[in-house]
């Protein structure tokens, strides 16, 4: 699999880009500030959902623009594909020109690995941010890992709404058990998606 093009449109501080890629080898360079990160990011936007750089979607968009887009061009198995991210109040995905439901869809499509200076702190901070890793690394590899995290952490929601109203409403307490027993089935799924892709990496 390989990125043909890129389309960039108000993106970041672009107006417009157009960049036809190598399907061996690419290098972007040029001067601080000049716009190369932006690149490397909207391509792990349409990998991954999501930008490595901000939380806030809006940040993505040019300023005194309204609107973002964001078009990839990929060959997978002498198949054509793209994926298509509009940014406005919220990102809207596009395969081949259908919208998807959810972010998960794209999830995968481009399979990418992002190493930047931060990600030292994979390895001096906390044990959450290298199980962030993991599960990004992971959900590429096999999306029903990332059906199950996300029921995961659904499910520690529900619990937690459960805590609150033990202890204010006075519901009973040994209801916690329905939550207990699902994240216990979840956590050890989980565990075995991430036991596996450790050791076949290594």
């Amino acid at each position: 699999m390989y990125i043909k093009k890129i389309k960039l449109q108000n993106f970041r501080n672009y107006d417009n880009l157009e960049i036809e890629l190598n399907e061996n080898f690419n290098i972007i360079y040029g001067n601080n500030a000049q716009g190369k990160t932006n690149i490397i990011e909207s391509i792990y936007l349409s990998s991954i959902g999501k930008s490595f750089r901000t939380k806030k979607d809006n940040e993505l968009i040019k300023l005194d623009q309204s609107k973002s887009t964001v078009e990839i061009e990929y060959i997978k198995e002498d198949r054509k594909g793209k994926i298509k991210t509009e940014i406005e109040e919220k990102k809207t995905f596009y395969i081949n020109d259908i919208k998807q439901k959810k972010v998960s869809s794209i999830i995968g499509l481009i399979k990418t690995v992002l190493f930047n200076p931060n990600d030292i702190n994979i390895i001096k901070g906390s044990p959450s941010q290298r199980r962030k890793f993991l599960d990004i690394m992971i959900s590429q590899l096999k999306p029903n890992y990332l059906h199950i995290l996300n029921k995961y952490l659904k499910t520690i929601e529900q619990r937690n709404y459960y805590l609150k109203q033990i202890k204010l409403e006075g519901k009973p307490i040994n209801m916690l058990d329905i939550w207990d027993e699902q994240l216990s089935e979840l956590s050890n799924e989980i565990y075995k998606y991430r036991k596996k892709y450790i050791e076949e990496i290594r």
